[in-house]
């Protein structure tokens, strides 16, 4: 049973014994003021993703700015697998390996260059992504292999340079 699973399950059981006055036993006793159970708190780490093995023996690690590492599980690690090399930005719970629960994560660069993350959409204008703000971000020169991955999550690198654009697919492998 992973930590936030654990904590998710103490959450329900807590809420389940309470009394309509928090301060009063079961039986009518007054017990005072209880203490609130800490919740899972998220971390929010960046760095660059590194993936070692394949099948079951496949690990998604992130590396920071110091040299730390960082085993990521959970769904999210599987799409992580996609973006190997690519610079992160990851938010989750902390896990005892040291690791991190991957709750969500966005691409911030790819091949040494700045990205953008998001949903590819097509508009009257061309293509574009839809970013995790809701926000819709043409994007010029996309290429036309592009209309089989629209509604799909993608990276983007060179929108704002002279040199190509180019994608690659956010998806768990």
């Amino acid at each position: 049973m992973t930590y936030a699973r654990f904590l998710a399950l103490a959450a329900v059981f807590t809420i389940a014994a309470c009394t309509d006055n928090p301060t009063t036993a079961p039986n009518g006793t007054d017990v005072g003021p209880q203490p609130v159970l800490p919740g899972a708190s998220l971390v929010a780490i960046s760095g660059r993703i590194i993936v070692t093995g394949s099948g079951t023996d496949r690990a998604v690690d992130l590396r920071d700015a110091d040299g730390n590492t960082f085993r990521l599980i959970g769904k999210e690690a599987a799409t992580l697998a996609s973006v190997d090399g690519g610079d992160v930005l990851v938010r989750g719970t902390p896990d005892a390996n040291p690791g991190i629960v991957v709750q969500e994560f966005q691409v911030i660069g790819m091949k040494g260059r700045a990205a953008l993350d998001g949903v590819l959409v097509e508009t009257i204008d061309g293509y574009a992504l839809r970013l995790a703000d809701g926000s819709v971000r043409v994007i010029a020169g996309l290429p036309a292999e592009c209309a089989e991955h629209i509604g799909a999550r993608l990276w983007v690198i060179g929108w704002d340079e002279n040199s190509p654009v180019e994608f690659g697919l956010i998806a768990a492998v």
